[in-house]
């Protein structure tokens, strides 16, 4: 573990933060904008899974029914930016957890490893994804099965992603009383 948080450590940077929030902010962005241009305006708006903290069978064949076959495949496409906006909020967030404990405790590399929570959120979404991509090519014919491990792989990404907020803002106040004590 500690080559890991030696190796996030490394790439903690002023620079690589912003680029990571740029990502994440031009993707989630342009995202948005696609989906409601390309697909909600044109097929129906759609409560689509990715979004939800979790979801039934019902719920997503709900909002599959709503959009279509082919309203389902003009959101696939859009949706392809969602492969670029989890690192983008994955590594914004592991990079100022790094940042914030060198900061807090500088010998203490092992603290590093906290980044790796929007990391393991990162990588929940890219699961989540893949699965609920599975189903709308599957559609009509979507498994309930599977819809409940993706719901379930989504409950714990938001999970992961609301934690590394904590563990941002909490480190982010014990930075600032650092501060001030000096």
């Amino acid at each position: 573990m500690q080559k890991l948080g030696a190796r996030i450590d490394r790439y903690s940077t002023i620079r690589n933060l912003v680029l990571a929030i740029i990502v994440a902010a031009i993707s989630i962005a342009l995202m948005g904008y696609l989906t409601q241009t390309l697909v909600y305006d044109v097929y129906g708006e759609a409560n689509m899974p990715d979004t939800n903290l979790g979801y039934t069978y019902q719920q997503i064949m709900e909002a599959f029914s709503t959009l279509g076959s082919e309203g389902l495949g003009v959101w696939s496409q859009v949706h392809l930016l969602d492969l670029v906006f989890p690192l983008g909020y994955g590594f914004a967030m592991a990079i100022a957890i790094a940042m914030e404990t060198k900061i807090i405790s500088p010998d203490r590399i092992e603290l590093r490893n906290l980044a790796m929570i929007p990391l393991l959120g990162a990588t929940a979404d890219y699961i989540e994804n893949a699965l609920v991509a599975t189903q709308i090519a599957a559609y009509p014919d979507v498994s309930s099965l599977v819809v409940s491990v993706a719901s379930t792989v989504t409950t714990v990404k938001w999970a992961l992603i609301y934690l590394g907020f904590a563990v941002v803002l909490v480190l982010l106040i014990l930075v600032i009383f650092k501060r001030l004590k000096r």
